[in-house]
């Protein structure tokens, strides 16, 4: 067709077009129609929560006429059991203990395992497997000993050292029985905070080229094998001065597609998802920043508990000028990195772990909060209690409840969980 004909044809189309009756609107063109909003795929949301997200996000996000580019919102989001099902820095020390990955000298060993101990026996159910008391410095004594022979059998070994190995040494079966019984007694003398902050410290002597490596081989441990719970027993072989101890640990680690694209979806609308986590700054970036795993978001945006460094070694104590990320240390990071410059409060709160009891209480304007159905200690278990409660007549809902199903690793679109080795649904008490 020529170009005057075209002209011509397309002159004489809207000269009809405009002679004719107006019977209606006619529809634009389908190129020239408002892109449709991204909006979260069903999968295995609780129905209720991802249409408060949607709603959330149509109405913050830019393709709201009330956006501001320079000043975005956007939302705090936990790593472990958030963002994944597991807690990550706990399957990186359980990757630790069964391929022996220590690299510090024995005495800083004991010096760093050593800071919580006292002289009193411990409190039940913290006793040997004779039911005698168990004390601190004796299992520290015990340890030592389990720590110098492993690292003198297997220290010219580059790590991590092949399981085939160690499954048989009595010295490892020993040492991380000994080992998590240890983490599970500081815990409950001292506090999470004080466990995580324990095992995070045992990375000393690391690079972080050493971590990340470390961390992938034990993600991709977790993530292949299944969930269970073990117990670990130390041979009668080596009872050394407290005793044989045996301790119950729990492998799980999964992916949450649900999670992967929510943080699309939230990005495709303008709106930044940001990782605050009390595990290490590097082991979380490592799942979060990575399109392999599904999650695929900025360096940046992700903040995880920091060890100071010393010519690219990590060192045994926490960075300076840099709040542990838990409690009152999470909040201090996210006002200020992110309510101070951008003048506003998280729009939305994802938490699955107990270091974020003080974020849920610190932002009273936040709109929705959403926690996964899981045993928490007391300072969480009000707001899953709140969350498991019918709203209030008149006023909006604020927090929301998520289930999983921990024999699989899947969320249920429910609110309800599945508790490992368990077929009965159960909500807070």
């Amino acid at each position: 067709m020529s170009p005057a004909l075209h002209r011509r044809t397309f002159s004489l189309g809207l000269a009809t077009l405009l002679a004719s009756p107006a019977i209606g609107h006619a529809a634009p063109p389908p190129d020239l129609m408002d892109p449709p909003m991204p909006e979260l795929e069903e999968l295995k949301w609780h129905p209720p929560i991802r249409e408060a997200i949607q709603a959330l996000a149509n109405a913050h996000g830019h393709y709201s006429e009330h956006y501001n580019p320079t000043s975005p919102p956007y939302v705090v989001m936990d790593w472990s059991n958030m963002a994944v099902v597991g807690d990550v820095q706990q399957m990186l020390f359980l990757y630790m203990l069964e391929h022996f990955c220590f690299l510090m000298p024995a005495q800083k060993f004991r010096a760093l395992i050593h800071v919580h101990t006292s002289s009193a026996p411990l409190p039940a159910p913290f006793t040997n497997m004779a039911g005698q008391p168990v004390s601190f410095n004796n299992l520290v004594a015990d340890l030592v000993e389990d720590y110098r022979a492993l690292a003198a059998g297997y220290g010219h070994i580059p790590h991590p050292i092949p399981r085939e190995e160690l499954q048989d040494d009595p010295a490892l079966l020993a040492f991380r029985a000994r080992m998590a019984f240890c983490h599970q007694a500081v815990s409950a003398l001292h506090g999470p905070d004080a466990a995580q902050q324990w095992i995070i410290r045992l990375l000393a002597e690391q690079t972080q080229t050493d971590v990340i490596a470390l961390s992938r081989a034990a993600n991709e441990w977790g993530l292949g094998a299944g969930i269970t719970t073990q117990r670990w027993v130390c041979p009668s072989a080596r009872a050394g001065k407290a005793g044989p101890v045996q301790a119950n640990i729990t492998q799980m680690l999964r992916l949450t597609p649900e999670i992967g694209n929510l943080l699309q979806i939230l990005q495709e609308h303008g709106i930044d998802p940001i990782i605050c986590s009390s595990a290490l700054e590097d082991v979380v970036a490592l799942f979060a920043t990575s399109a392999e795993y599904g999650y695929n978001l900025r360096h940046e945006h992700v903040f995880g508990a920091r060890l100071a460094m010393h010519k690219g070694v990590m060192e045994a104590t926490e960075a300076p000028h840099y709040p542990f990320p838990s409690g009152a240390g999470k909040t201090a990071l996210i006002r200020t990195h992110f309510q101070e410059r951008r003048k506003q409060p998280p729009l939305m709160i994802f938490a699955g772990e107990a270091s974020s009891a003080d974020l849920l209480k610190a932002f009273p304007e936040t709109a929705l909060c959403c926690l996964i159905n899981r045993t928490q200690p007391e300072e969480m278990a009000g707001f899953l209690r709140e969350a498991a409660a019918p709203p209030k007549a008149g006023s909006p809902r604020k927090f929301y409840l998520q289930g999983r199903d921990e024999n699989t690793g899947e969320w249920r679109p429910h609110a309800s969980s599945l508790p490992l080795g368990s077929t009965t649904p159960t909500m807070p008490g």
